[in-house]
């Protein structure tokens, strides 16, 4: 009799330069469709925009994000299978029950993390604001303040990071092994995640001549770019055993 089979989650070590092949593939990607990715792009700017002009309205931002997300990673899938992707591609996630509730519960965590962060950024700030103002120099302390809070939206990042695409595409729907997850590719690939950041910030500054108007373009190809890295760091092998349950 034969042995059911396992589903195995491998999170892959990729290579440091891989960020590389990410923009180069991205890029081949969004001259498929430049209209429609520049669109989502306009339109989720413009939704994020007009609701958090209110305190109120901005919580709806906060959910409605992930859902957003997940469909601009959607219409990439599309795009690798040579689909024929359209802007409305971008609120698909939306009328798919079986991903509101993790998305949703991803959106007020991460809500709930980033909170505190901003409001310690917002007060060390001003502290070195007025310790410039007055020639005293910056302590120790607030120089220890200042690697806490990289340190910790450092972290904060590498918990979200893939969270989206995890949730949405691999059908987890337990928040905890979601962040465990996305923060173990993360730290696995933390180098290439760096060197791509690097780029990311080059790619940015070459906008400059353009008064940033190139963003339009740069920040689609970036979100592009991002989620392939999601493709190349995670893997589903399939393997023998007694039990068939996902592991991570």
């Amino acid at each position: 009799m034969e042995k059911p089979f396992q589903l195995k989650l491998i999170i892959r070590r990729v290579r440091p330069t891989a960020s590389l092949q990410w923009l180069t593939v991205a890029w081949q990607l969004f001259k498929q469709a430049p209209l429609v990715f520049i669109a989502m792009f306009l339109l989720t700017a413009g939704i994020s925009f007009l609701l958090q002009l209110n305190q109120l309205t901005a919580v709806v931002w906060i959910f409605l994000n992930p859902f957003l997300t997940a469909g601009f990673y959607k219409a990439v899938v599309g795009a690798q299978q040579q689909q024929k992707i359209a802007i409305d591609w971008l609120f698909q996630p939306l009328a798919e029950p079986p991903c509101r509730r993790i998305l949703l519960t991803i959106g007020a965590l991460k809500f709930l993390l980033l909170t505190p962060l901003v409001s310690f950024h917002q007060q060390l700030f001003q502290t070195m604001s007025v310790a410039v103002a007055a020639e005293s120099g910056v302590e120790t302390t607030v120089i220890l303040q200042i690697l806490l809070m990289v340190a910790l939206f450092a972290l904060v990042f590498m918990l979200f990071a893939y969270a989206v695409a995890i949730a949405y595409f691999l059908k987890e729907q337990r928040f905890l092994v979601v962040l465990q997850t996305s923060f173990i590719a993360s730290w696995r690939n933390v180098t290439a995640l760096m060197l791509f950041g690097l780029l990311s910030t080059v790619l940015v500054l070459l906008t400059l001549p353009t008064f940033f108007i190139g963003l339009v373009v740069v920040l689609p190809l970036l979100n592009i770019a991002f989620f392939l890295s999601f493709n190349d760091v995670f893997a589903l092998q399939v393997k023998p055993s007694d039990d068939g349950v996902l592991e991570v």
